[in-house]
């Protein structure tokens, strides 16, 4: 099976941070516990790995209990929840905000699938993650999701319980009892990777109160690239390492083997296998941003060589001179 590292748009984390923060936890020490960068909440719309976002959700629902994320959906904002953001502005009934939500989801993690199909009177809504989490993690990530799933069926004004049958992984240690006081009845274990929610489709068509003006539509995300990239494990390495060297972060292999959620064994296999390595890829991202590093105007050497973890300039310059045949100093005054 191919490895791809699973990616979301750091933006994702924000009510669980906010949420977090209420209750006296500072973001930066919940982002550091999970290796996500400190000043993510500068650019949110930056790209993390899900496997640490994922981590980061299931730390506090151990620390506040296991139906954490039905709660935390149910007291954010619209505004704060991203994929009901500026995507589902304009939408005039649950059934479009979906759809729209569908569509930009190649755009806001690279490894959760959602299905909307209408059968006999019926909406069912299937959602699951390519990637294989660990039970608790799995249902913890499923939780949040059907709990925003619920959340745009409630934008209509219909009361809870909103779902005729909601299947989910269970919870290793608490089952799904703890859903129940959220969804009722209707909530059952199933042993498949993903869930499985069957709604009325009055509810799905039903107006929404007040529509807001259309901001933002799913086609306007083409000129941001699907998380996925080229499916690939080095194209996703590739991108990480970029995200990595903007965050100032160490670019360590270490650090990208955990984002992939497999062990280092298996990641050089599969980079062998696509005819590369990581010392390549990561000289080959560095090589790209230091050209394009070198293009903007009031950016020292010296900072550039420390921003792409460089021990020493001299290092930089050596490396330099291997990509171009002249030190970064005199290829500058050519680009100028």
């Amino acid at each position: 099976m191919t490895i791809v590292i699973p990616m979301i748009r750091g933006f994702a984390l924000l009510p669980t941070l906010r949420w977090l923060a209420d209750r006296g936890v500072a973001a930066d020490a919940a982002l550091a516990s999970v290796n996500l960068p400190a000043d993510l909440l500068a650019d949110p719309f930056r790209p993390v790995p899900l496997v640490h976002v994922a981590a980061l959700l299931r730390n506090a629902a151990r620390d506040f209990g296991p139906d954490l994320p039905c709660r935390i959906v149910s007291s954010a904002g619209n505004l704060e929840l991203a994929m009901l953001g500026k995507v589902g502005l304009g939408a005039r009934n649950a059934g479009e905000l979906m759809a729209r939500v569908v569509a930009a989801l190649p755009y806001y993690c690279s490894h959760e699938q959602v299905t909307v199909r209408k059968e006999q009177g019926t909406y069912v809504v299937n959602e699951f993650f390519a990637h294989r989490f660990d039970p608790e993690t799995r249902h913890t990530l499923l939780q949040y999701a059907s709990a925003m799933v619920d959340r745009i069926l409630g934008m209509a004004g219909d009361p809870p319980p909103r779902f005729l049958r909601l299947e989910i992984p269970p919870h290793p240690v608490f089952g799904v009892d703890h859903l129940r006081k959220w969804y009722g009845d209707c909530v059952f274990e199933t042993k498949a990777r993903g869930f499985t929610a069957v709604i009325d489709e009055r509810i799905v068509h039903r107006p929404f109160g007040n529509v807001a003006r259309d901001r933002l539509s799913p086609h306007g995300l083409s000129n941001a690239m699907p998380l996925r990239g080229d499916g690939t494990l080095a194209g996703s390495v590739r991108a990480l390492l970029v995200t990595m060297l903007d965050a100032d972060e160490p670019p360590t292999m270490r650090r990208v083997v955990a984002a992939a959620g497999t062990s280092a064994r298996t990641f050089q296999r599969q980079l062998d296998a696509e005819g590369t390595n990581f010392s390549d890829l990561l000289a080959e991202v560095r090589r790209s941003e230091t050209l394009r590093r070198l293009g903007q105007r009031g950016s020292r050497i010296a900072a550039i060589a420390a921003d792409l973890g460089y021990a020493d300039q001299a290092s930089f310059t050596r490396a330099f001179r291997r990509w171009t045949g002249s030190p970064p100093s005199q290829f500058r005054s050519k680009l100028a």
